[in-house]
């Protein structure tokens, strides 16, 4: 099975059409709807990975690798040794602690971003600020089509020196313009920094409780599906080691483009009946494992 079978035309062996006796069929879209249907429940091996990353100082957050599904076990710092434990978004956002500080900006310290950005990168020596910090700017005058008064998040630590901050709503007409005046206030309530203790998963991002005081090294294992298949990237462990739940997918994502509601609903069940068994055969790569009683 391959993915140009798949999408052959009707009577062909192995094609979509000619399982369904159908020809009138998105069939590229069946098969994209598949797979989109195989990754919302599969979990196997073959799907386990690791992610490898850097948070450096004053980094709070990650964006999530292409494919991420779900992570498997604690998040490993090998950097000192210690685990990071997984908590839902409100418990991590409830444990960060905030430092208010305030003060004003030097002479024109904005500079806009690309052309049609909402994004500004802010001038303050030394700033000391974490990202995912929460700053208010007063006073300044509009640089390129962008008004940079208003409350902010820090997306980004530049360095030491410089911050961005994203407006949301702006949108530079030029791009890489510098100004803003001399008169600007700022309100900083700065997300305090020290070693994580716990993680969270939201905006499609990992977000620890606290920003790095020191730049680390982490380690993540997660469940990931894979490209979809195409004209470029035929085949994968789908249609090499569990082709009958490329079938079943495929013959369910028909039904439903033929708006076939039970055919549709049938499918699934057999397609969620399949995966349960496959999930049960991957247990068994923990045959022989040693397993110990861990005090959380």
């Amino acid at each position: 099975m391959t993915y140009s079978s798949l999408v052959a035309a009707k009577g062909n062996s192995g094609s979509v059409a000619n399982w369904v006796s159908y020809t009138r069929l998105d069939i590229g879209t069946i098969v994209d709807e598949a797979q989109a249907l195989i990754w919302s429940a599969l979990r196997c091996r073959e799907q386990m990975t690791m992610m490898d990353f850097n948070i450096p100082i004053g980094g709070s957050m990650v964006p999530l690798p292409p494919g991420f599904l779900d992570p498997i076990g604690r998040m490993y710092c090998p950097s000192v040794n210690l685990s990071v434990r997984h908590k839902d978004s409100e418990f991590v956002q409830r444990n960060r602690n905030y430092s208010e500080t305030s003060g004003t900006l030097g002479n024109n310290p904005i500079t806009t971003g690309a052309l049609g950005s909402s994004l500004l990168t802010v001038n303050l020596p030394n700033h000391g600020f974490s990202q995912e910090s929460t700053i208010n700017l007063s006073g300044a005058t509009t640089v390129d089509g962008v008004n940079p008064n208003g409350t902010f998040g820090i997306e980004v630590i530049v360095d030491a020196n410089n911050f961005i901050v994203d407006t949301v709503t702006g949108s530079a007409t030029v791009g890489g313009v510098v100004g803003g005046g001399a008169s600007i206030a700022y309100l900083c309530d700065n997300l305090v920094q020290a070693f994580a203790n716990w993680w969270a998963i939201w905006d499609e991002e990992i977000h620890f409780d606290c920003a790095g005081n020191q730049s680390l090294n982490y380690q993540l294992q997660y469940f990931r599906s894979l490209p979809l298949l195409s004209t470029t990237n035929q085949s994968n462990f789908l249609t090499n080691r569990y082709p009958q739940l490329m079938r079943t997918a495929c013959v369910a994502a028909a039904a439903d483009f033929m708006k076939d509601d039970t055919e549709y609903q049938k499918g699934v069940a057999r397609l969620q009946g399949m995966i349960q068994q496959i999930s049960i055969e991957n247990d068994m790569q923990y045959r022989g494992l040693e397993l110990d009683t861990e005090t959380p």
